[in-house]
């Protein structure tokens, strides 16, 4: 794992790729994947985040991922830059409903809310990260940049391997990985997680994001159709959407409760199970069982 959230850090992709600028990445500064993405709005509780999406095929994409560094820098230990690319991941892109390349979202305290569109000038982005930054202050949120994982506990090397084989898109490779460290360690919370992960990317891989939307839609009695628009509704970074289809579900579908039950565990595992929104997701859950 070579970053804080277990997975590729945007320090590791070649300098002269256009869609990433010229520039060099900031500290701390993340490409979002599927692997991780979850993991950014979950701890942009603690640390403000602007998620930019963009592409090589933006006309002036490039200067202007610079121009987006050269105005955070300044703002490095506040506002943390995570950078999608559209074309590399689709699916992320989709299932945050982007609609125009490129675009900014804000995560902070769990949420994602836009941010702008299109390719703007260092004088207009300057303003708005000085208001941000201020707001993460007020806030009372994390003004330290991230620090890298050689200035926290190592992990233990069965699972560095699991996430680099991750990493990677090996995700037989990391699949045995985090079961064989489960079965040395039972209940190891990293490796549940990892698996977790594995199956959500696996279940909504060859998924067009909004016939699946739609099928739910259409169909809130179909659980199979409610079961992967929850896996959707986490892989955009709405959690508590979908820990309340599924508790909808569970609710008014009694003979497919355990289905039900068994697919909420395991996204509990995918958010952290210490996470607010897993642990008021169980108490509603417990109350709805007894």
């Amino acid at each position: 794992m070579t970053s804080s959230y277990g997975v590729m850090d945007f320090n590791t992709l070649k300098k002269e790729n256009q869609t990433g600028g010229t520039s060099d990445p900031l500290e701390g500064e993340v490409a979002v994947n599927e692997a991780n993405l979850e993991s950014l709005i979950k701890d942009s509780d603690q640390h403000l985040t602007i998620l930019f999406v963009t592409s090589a095929r933006v006309n002036g994409g490039a200067a202007f991922t610079d121009d987006l560094r050269s105005v955070l820098a300044k703002h490095a230990g506040t506002i943390r830059l995570a950078i999608l690319d559209a074309d590399q991941q689709p699916r992320v892109a989709a299932a945050l409903r982007i609609q125009s390349l490129p675009t900014a979202v804000l995560l902070m305290k769990g949420q994602v809310q836009p941010l702008f569109e299109g390719v703007v000038t260092k004088e207009q982005l300057a303003p708005v990260m000085e208001e941000l930054a201020g707001l993460a202050a007020k806030e009372g949120m994390h003004t330290e940049a991230p620090r890298e994982t050689t200035e926290q506990a190592a992990l233990p090397e069965a699972l560095e391997k699991a996430y680099t084989a991750m990493e990677s898109g090996d995700m037989d490779g990391a699949e045995t990985a985090f079961t064989a460290y489960l079965d040395e360690h039972p209940g190891d919370s990293e490796a549940k997680k990892g698996l977790a992960v594995i199956a959500l990317m696996r279940r909504t891989q060859s998924v067009d994001l909004q016939a699946g939307r739609e099928a739910a839609a259409s169909n809130p009695k179909d659980i199979d159709a409610q079961l992967l628009a929850a896996d959707l509704d986490l892989l955009g970074g709405h959690v508590d959407d979908a820990f309340a289809r599924l508790l909808t579900s569970f609710r008014d579908a009694p003979s497919e409760r355990d289905r039900i039950r068994e697919r909420l565990l395991e996204l509990f595992d995918v958010v952290g199970v210490e996470d607010e929104r897993v642990l008021q997701a169980r108490k509603k859950l417990s109350r709805l069982m007894f």
